[in-house]
């Protein structure tokens, strides 16, 4: 069972398995996701090695301390007919997107940013009295993951960065597919009216590559807990990407061993952004994943574990 700290000024909730006396890994989730989102036969993979693994809510999901609140325009969209929902929804992200389809974050005067997320993770292994642990981080889990490598190298034993990046924003590299913008739009419609679960199933039909295809009802059946676990979908987690600085120059100063995995139809981040932090980082490693888009398929856990316990051992 899982349990809350004060940590960094905010409310943490984190979850640990396996013997304190090991070594620990650190979980971090991707945006707006909870840290439920991850596999519980990844967490028992990882313990089976004889890992202590803590996995925690970051702030704005789950819960952890949110920021983020509904808009105050969304009281107007509610009483709107779906038709003209949906013509006003396309004007907003017609307005919020840039001609590559990234979201425009530009928030000079953000609630926080990707620094202050990783300082949260800081403050909660200080917490729990751990020195020092390996890091796998998801998404933007992943982002945080190369800010603590960088900015807290003391905190750091080895990297796993998952389907990430070294900054969205970065001109040079592939922005979201067109099905994905799509799936955004409806899925705005559905939270408008109430429908968080289609409106995540949206989104992960497009997310899901071609290798294991999507199963709507598998899937639904896997994200009730995560959503009931605490799901804020006016998580500020883009304007936390979006002031944060790209990395790619600093992306040198890593020194602890780095595995980079990421799917090869990747409709978010593509797999030019994963292979631009594997580049980045003078110890890495990749691990491409043939056919899998923004997911971690519970079919390639043994292998996925495997090669992360295999960059673990490079540190020792």
């Amino acid at each position: 069972m899982g349990t809350t700290v004060e940590a960094n000024n905010i409310n943490i909730w984190y979850e640990e398995f396996g013997d304190k006396g090991n070594e620990t890994i650190l979980l971090i989730m991707g945006a707006n996701a909870n840290c439920m989102q991850w596999d519980q036969e990844f967490i028992d993979r990882l313990v089976a090695n004889n890992f202590h693994v803590v996995r925690f809510d970051n702030r704005d999901v789950g819960k952890s301390t949110w920021f983020g609140k509904e808009p105050a325009l969304n009281k107007f969209l509610k009483l709107l007919p779906n038709f003209l929902l949906k013509i006003i929804v396309n004007s907003i992200f017609g307005l919020a997107v840039d001609d590559k389809g990234r979201f425009k974050f530009n928030n000079p005067n953000p609630e926080y940013n990707l620094s202050d997320m990783a300082q949260d993770a800081v403050a909660l292994l200080e917490v729990l009295n751990i020195k020092k642990a390996h890091i796998i981080g998801a998404s933007m889990g992943g982002m945080i993951t190369q800010i603590l490598a960088l900015d807290h190298p003391e905190k750091v034993l080895t990297i796993t960065p998952i389907m990430t990046s070294p900054g969205v924003q970065n001109d040079s590299l592939s922005g979201p597919t067109e099905e994905l913008l799509e799936a955004y739009k409806k899925s705005f419609v559905h939270n408008i009216r109430g429908r968080i679960e289609d409106g995540v199933v949206e989104i992960y039909r497009q997310l899901t590559g071609s290798r294991f295809p999507f199963n709507e009802q598998k899937f639904r059946d896997k994200i009730k807990p995560v959503i009931s676990h605490g799901n804020n979908p006016y998580a500020l987690h883009g304007e936390a990407v979006g002031a944060s600085p790209d990395r790619t120059s600093r992306l040198q100063e890593i020194k602890v061993p780095a595995l980079v995995i990421h799917g090869t139809e990747d409709a978010i981040l593509p797999l030019d952004h994963g292979i631009a932090v594997a580049d980045g980082i003078a110890d890495s490693k990749r691990m491409i994943m043939e056919g899998v888009g923004h997911e971690i398929p519970e079919e390639l856990l043994p292998e996925i574990v495997s090669e992360i316990v295999e960059n673990i051992k490079r540190a020792s």
